[in-house]
């Protein structure tokens, strides 16, 4: 089969309004190539899509039947959803998505399945290992994957499995956070930003994900999908604190403080709905827990970063490269955030 032949009639998106499955829609709808049916556990979410002129469809993939219903008309699956449940949800869409038998499924995973402190062995897929790291995203993450490639290897599934890094670009995550401090005045930058970055522009992301739809050489496979810069946190920082006026302050922190501050003072388990109530309800009694001197350890973590991820198989197997660089994507990002109104501090 050609990778002319292998495009899908039509193919559901998990987690279409979040920032990368949004950002994936923008472009389908612009190419006009591919159709989708984008999904959401929220009626108003469906409802907003609709509005603009998407196909959008309501389903809880925990409820029994709705990932088959979710299913009705498409031979292709883009899987981005994360949530309460995730690996169970997983669970029940590869389950529907093999008794459908899709002729593709494209799991987004994460890099963040080899941990908070993955050693030189993870920057490779074929030596790195997928482990639990007490950490509740990454370990969820890692489930959910698993879950994929077992399907794959039963032959049950035809699927691709990505792995992004630091996704940023567009109104991510990671830009706002720092832009957040930057117009509060202040900026915190760990042992001097030397942590390593893996930054990835979303549309770069997005190209991975449409050629993973086509591409009969990834079938099976797992990859990371990354930039081909190495940017360590503190450009990553410096150059998006930059966008606000006046310019912040720059405050250097040691990461092995704030280890050691975490060590002594673990924090909380995110833990299911259960667990989040019962914490929440004793809050109300008790009031608000004192704030930590330090921010969350997985930040500590992830801004001393330790490795660069290779995106050689990804460059091989999808024929991809990633098109945007770090400049490029300030540069972009900063037209973006200034047309909405993100850098008025």
């Amino acid at each position: 089969m050609s990778n002319a032949d292998s495009r899908t009639a039509r193919c559901l998106i998990t987690g279409a309004a979040g920032y990368i499955g949004s950002r994936l829609c923008e472009r389908l709808d612009a190419q006009g190539r591919q159709p989708y049916v984008a999904m959401s556990r929220s009626a108003e979410v469906a409802a907003r899509l609709r509005q603009q002129g998407r196909q959008a469809i309501t389903a809880d993939l925990l409820r029994p039947g709705q990932a088959a219903k979710a299913l009705q008309g498409c031979d292709a699956v883009i899987h981005l959803a994360h949530g309460d449940g995730g690996p169970e949800a997983t669970r029940l869409l590869v389950d529907a998505a093999v008794r459908h038998k899709v002729r593709r499924f494209v799991h987004i995973s994460t890099m963040s399945v080899h941990g908070p402190e993955p050693d030189a062995s993870a920057a490779r897929e074929d030596t790195a290992r997928i482990g639990r790291y007490g950490n509740d995203y990454a370990d969820a993450k890692a489930e959910q994957e698993e879950i994929v490639q077992a399907a794959i290897d039963r032959g049950d599934l035809a699927a691709v499995i990505l792995r992004p890094t630091v996704v940023y670009g567009l109104g991510g995550h990671f830009e706002m956070q720092v832009l957040a401090q930057a117009k509060a005045g202040e900026v915190l930058l760990f042992d001097e930003g030397r942590g390593l970055c893996n930054a990835v522009f979303v549309d770069d992301v997005c190209d991975a994900i449409e050629a993973a739809l086509v591409r009969d050489e990834a079938l099976g496979q797992a990859m990371f999908i990354n930039g081909d810069q190495s940017v360590t946190w503190g450009e990553f920082i410096h150059r998006f604190s930059a966008m606000v006026e006046p310019a912040p302050r720059f405050v250097p922190v040691s990461s092995a403080e704030a280890r050691r501050y975490w060590v002594e003072h673990p924090p909380e388990l995110v833990g299911g709905l259960a667990t989040r109530v019962l914490r929440k309800l004793r809050r109300l009694v008790g009031g608000p827990p004192p704030q930590a001197p330090w921010p969350p350890l997985g930040r500590v973590l992830r801004e001393t970063f330790p490795i660069s991820f290779t995106n050689d198989k990804a460059k091989q197997l999808l024929a991809w490269s990633p098109r945007v660089d770090f400049e490029q994507g300030v540069a972009l990002s900063r037209d973006w955030l200034q047309t909405r109104g993100h850098l008025v501090r």
